[in-house]
This record gives C-alpha cells, sequence and structure tokens, in this order.
C-alpha cells in the first residue's frame, strides 16, 4: 500500500479531430489523410531543407505538417501520399501569423518528434502505388481537389522555362510543358509543369525525348480546362521515369507495336510548336474536311476570304475596358481601376465587335470579331467605329463593305476548347492577317 502513493496514473490517448489540436495537446491520436505531399525544398535563403504535408482527418479539417532535413527521408515510407495514418505524439507548434499559408486552416501546424508515433490504419495494403489511368479516362469536368495519374510517351519537352506574370502583376511563376500521348486518345496530352518542377534537374533524364517515344510516368496531376483539356502539377506532383505496373508495361507495349502511330502524332505535335515562317494556308472546304483524329489544340491555320455581305446591324458597339474590353457603364475617356483584369490605370473607351461570313469560293463560316481584330479588318479605330454604329451611318459603313467585298484578307482559326474537352472539332477566330 505505501508504494502505491508513487504511483501515476498515465493518461489514455483518445481519440481527437483537427480542429480540436492545439499546442497544448500533448496526449491524443488523430486520424489523418496525407492529401498532399510536397517536394523536398529549400528555403529561400537556401539553408534548410524541408517538406510540407497537408493532413486531413474524416470532417474535412485539414493541418499543414513540417518536415525538415533528414526527417524527409527518414519518414518516406511512413507518411506515403494520400496513405491514412493514426499519429500520437506529435507536437502541435502555433504558427504566427506572417508565416501562413493557403494551406493553413488553423493557426498550428503539426511537427514529428522522437516520440511522434504513426501507425497504418491499413497495413496490410503495404506501399500506395500510383493509379495510372488512361487519358481518355479522365473525367472532363473538373473537381478542384481531384487528382490523377497517368503514364504517357513523350512526344515534346520544352526546352526552357517560361515566365508568367500574374494578372495583377504581383507575382511571377515559370512554367515548362511536356506533351504526351496514349493509345486511348488521339489528343496528345499537354502537361505544364510549374515553378521548382521546371528545374533542369527534372528534365536530365530526358534528354533524347525527340527519338526515344520515352514512357513516363506522372503522380498527382490536375485537370485543366479553360484552353481545352490539359493538366497541370501540383504540390505532390511527381515525375515517374520508370513507372512499373501492368498500364505502364501495356503502353510500352503498344509504343513497341504502333511506332508510326506516335511519329505522325510526334510530327503533329512539331509542327505546331515550331511554326514555318510562311502561313499554312487552306480552303474552307480543306478546313471542313478535317477531323479531330489529325488535329490538335494549338494548331493554327489560315483562310484567305471576302465578306460578301457585311452587315451594321451586326456590329456591336459600347464602352469597355481599354485593357481586358469588360464592359463598363462609365463615362468616356474615364480613369477608373478595373475589377476584372484588376489593373489600377484603366480607360473607358470605345469597343466593338462584329459578326459576319466569310467566303472564299470553297464554301462559307461564321466568325465572330472582338475589337482589335475589328480595327484591323475595317482599318478604322475602335472610335471611328463607334461613331458610326452609333449615328447608325449606313453611307459612312457602305465604304468598309465594299473593302471587305472586293479585297481579300487572312483569317488565323484554331480549334475551340470543344476539341481537348469533348473531341468535337469547331473552329474558331484567332486573329486577322493581310
Amino acid at each position: 500500500m505505501a508504494d502505491q502513493k508513487y504511483k501515476t496514473t498515465r493518461q489514455k490517448p483518445e481519440y481527437v479531430y483537427l480542429d480540436q489540436l492545439n499546442a497544448a495537446c500533448k496526449t491524443y491520436i488523430v486520424r489523418v489523410v496525407v492529401a498532399e505531399k510536397g517536394r523536398d525544398t529549400l528555403s529561400s535563403k537556401k539553408t534548410v531543407r524541408f517538406q510540407t504535408l497537408l493532413l486531413k482527418d474524416e470532417k474535412g479539417n485539414r493541418m499543414r505538417g513540417t518536415l525538415f532535413g533528414d526527417q524527409i527521408e527518414a519518414f518516406e515510407e511512413a507518411l506515403q501520399y494520400l496513405g491514412e495514418y493514426d499519429i500520437s505524439a506529435a507536437p502541435i507548434k502555433f504558427i504566427e501569423e506572417k508565416w501562413r499559408t493557403e494551406l493553413d486552416q488553423f493557426p498550428y501546424q503539426m511537427a514529428f518528434g522522437s516520440r511522434t508515433m504513426i501507425q497504418p490504419v491499413h497495413p496490410e495494403l503495404g506501399p500506395i502505388m500510383p493509379n495510372y489511368q488512361p487519358i481518355a479516362s479522365i473525367p472532363r469536368t473538373v473537381d478542384p481537389d481531384e487528382k490523377y495519374d497517368i503514364v504517357g510517351v513523350v512526344l515534346y519537352v520544352e526546352e526552357e522555362p517560361r515566365k508568367i506574370e500574374a494578372r495583377d502583376g504581383k507575382r511571377e511563376s515559370f512554367v515548362r510543358e511536356i506533351v504526351v500521348t496514349d493509345e486511348s486518345c488521339d489528343q496528345p496530352l499537354t502537361i505544364s509543369l510549374w515553378n521548382d518542377l521546371t528545374a533542369p534537374k527534372f528534365f536530365e533524364k530526358l534528354p533524347n525525348w525527340a527519338e526515344a517515344f520515352q514512357v513516363i510516368g506522372f503522380r498527382a496531376l490536375k485537370p485543366y480546362t479553360r484552353r481545352g483539356f490539359s493538366m497541370n502539377s501540383g504540390m505532390s506532383t511527381r515525375i515517374i521515369y520508370k513507372p512499373e505496373g501492368d498500364r505502364a508495361r501495356e503502353l510500352s507495349d503498344w509504343a513497341n507495336l504502333f511506332h508510326q502511330k506516335i511519329l505522325d502524332r510526334q510530327t503533329r505535335v512539331l509542327e505546331v510548336k515550331y511554326p514555318g515562317e510562311n502561313k499554312k494556308i487552306v480552303s474552307i472546304a480543306e478546313l471542313r474536311r478535317k477531323k479531330p483524329s489529325n488535329t490538335i489544340q494549338e494548331e493554327l491555320l489560315w483562310i484567305e476570304v471576302t465578306i460578301q455581305n457585311a452587315e451594321l446591324e451586326k456590329v456591336h458597339a459600347y464602352t469597355g475596358c481599354s485593357n481586358c474590353w469588360k464592359r463598363t457603364n462609365l463615362p468616356l475617356q474615364k480613369h477608373y481601376s478595373c475589377t476584372s483584369c484588376y489593373k489600377k490605370e484603366c480607360i473607358c473607351t470605345e469597343r466593338t465587335t462584329f459578326k459576319f461570313e466569310a467566303s472564299d469560293g470553297t464554301g462559307t463560316m461564321a466568325f465572330t470579331n472582338f475589337n482589335d481584330d475589328t480595327e484591323r479588318l475595317f482599318r478604322r479605330s475602335a472610335a471611328e467605329t463607334y461613331a458610326i454604329k452609333e449615328a447608325d451611318d449606313h453611307n459612312a459603313f457602305e465604304a468598309i463593305q465594299d473593302m471587305l467585298r472586293s479585297k481579300p484578307f487572312y483569317i488565323k482559326v484554331g480549334p475551340t476548347s470543344h476539341l481537348g474537352q469533348n473531341n468535337v472539332l469547331e473552329w474558331n477566330l484567332k486573329g486577322i492577317g493581310t
């Protein structure tokens, strides 16, 4: 009995959710999925290596976790992307406001100490392998939380990163493209790799891409549908240079059997990526004969046409932003900050669109012209066209009609986004030439 007064009762850990954790929590168990697993990264001062994890519980709460230095390799297998774990005794640390990111739902992050316990919820499943899918099977309706793993035959690798500035001018990013194909889809797939993934070390293993038709894998890509259908890298994306599994073997076998088909697809891609100096001119009839199977999303062609029946009623004149053309009801020449393009020094100015039917002797095709292209087509400023439209001046418009009827001009056309999204080929005006 005397010894019992020296005994202490150890508190039994209880399951909690992420929103119940704070820096005072010591004894707990939390069940989470590694929803994102960032890449090994150097700090801005290049003195500290770290890796960021995004942990989610069944209620949808999320918390950042961070590994430092040698922990990155030590926890590589213990915390796998998409793995589900029971974690206990991991220190919970407060995050000062200036260090918080968009990942941080709460002002706390999880660290991993010597006493941290990590137990897989389903150890019998073993390592979590990529779930490679055929390109055609990836949904074209975008869920921002969904990510996909693919394997593809490399058709093109962009030589150097390109700098992309944000619309507000406050940030810049770098992007580098890889174009791949597989047996499920005639349309090649463009994969945009962003920022750290544009570094040379990620491309050194693709030195002979133009001849090798190398099969590589990508983990955790996000669909992008604003320009057809492509995919973007994200926080958890990995490039797998020697993919394994049935899907990878099937694609390698197909690539070996159908070398000429892959070569034809690569030729179409390279013709778009490295266009010649001369316009590639086709007739409207030839344009209509093209099929989705022999057209790619970025393809650009030219047709030489006239407009036999230009109508003033098909001209739409309005006032809008001098930068992005967004309509506004402000007075002409008014300076303002545009909420559409985020530019602070915009001017309310004249803008025009024009619907017309072009012909070349082999057929006709309908188009809509916007702003700068309307100026080039009419050979009038937007202000002049705006004045003609506002005055309903058919006599002044006759000179434009006569010119469009008698003088052939070039229209640059390209597929609409329906090609990549739905395998439907429709043509869109991309520019006016002379």
